[in-house]
């Protein structure tokens, strides 16, 4: 007979395993509606689409995202993340590693060159975000969330830089982040003069440097 110690470990594996099991799904799907979006757009992309291109029941698709704009928002936030694990931004080694360095000079160049990547991976289907948004009330609200979602994710990164080497007050440096580092700056440096990821890059660590740190010594 299975001691009770040994049915919670056999409980604990089976949660576990449900668990990546749910995750490889998830990322299946994501996968799969990333790659319909970007070809045929939000309008032509259906959610039996999603399914066949993924190989799943249409319930499996469902379970990853109720409706076909949740599933857009997914695509979304794993192209923000890299990758479509549930994990917080902010808890991502990456994010995280801006709160253990003490320069803040330093802290503002990771954070350009993280920003910079993110609109790079990002770039590809905000085209689509815009217009399911223009067409989907459901869609816009996605949007909008998404943009205060990422002015509170900046807002605790900035805070993990030392007040007293902001040029300006915390939330006047939050504001220069949130609207320098936007996707919609990226997109206009990118498309409009045909700047390179490097020239962003480097004009963005910059621009922030410039924003965001008083002057040493000053």
């Amino acid at each position: 007979m299975a001691t009770p110690t040994k049915r919670a470990y056999d409980s604990e594996k089976r949660v576990a395993r449900a668990a990546t099991e749910r995750e490889v799904m998830r990322d299946r799907v994501v996968r799969a509606a990333t790659k319909l979006f970007l070809e045929r757009g939000y309008r032509a992309t259906t959610v039996s689409d999603i399914a066949q291109e993924a190989g799943v029941a249409l319930q499996s698709v469902y379970n990853a995202g109720s409706s076909k704009v949740e599933l857009l928002h997914l695509v979304v936030d794993a192209a923000v993340a890299g990758d479509s694990r549930d994990v917080m931004l902010v808890d991502r080694p990456d994010f995280a590693a801006l709160a253990d360095l003490d320069d803040p000079p330093h802290q503002v160049e990771v954070l350009a060159g993280l920003i910079a990547a993110t609109m790079e991976r990002l770039a590809p289907i905000w085209r689509t975000y815009r217009e399911a948004a223009a067409a989907d009330p459901a869609a816009r609200d996605y949007m909008l969330a998404a943009h205060r979602r990422r002015y509170e994710t900046f807002g605790q990164l900035v805070a993990t830089i030392d007040p007293a080497a902001l040029r300006r007050s915390p939330e006047h440096s939050l504001d220069c982040v949130w609207s320098t580092g936007s996707i919609d700056v990226f997109l206009l440096f990118r498309d409009v003069l045909g700047w390179t990821p490097t020239q962003y890059a480097d004009w963005l660590r910059t621009s922030l440097t410039d924003q965001l740190l008083a002057e040493r010594g000053a």
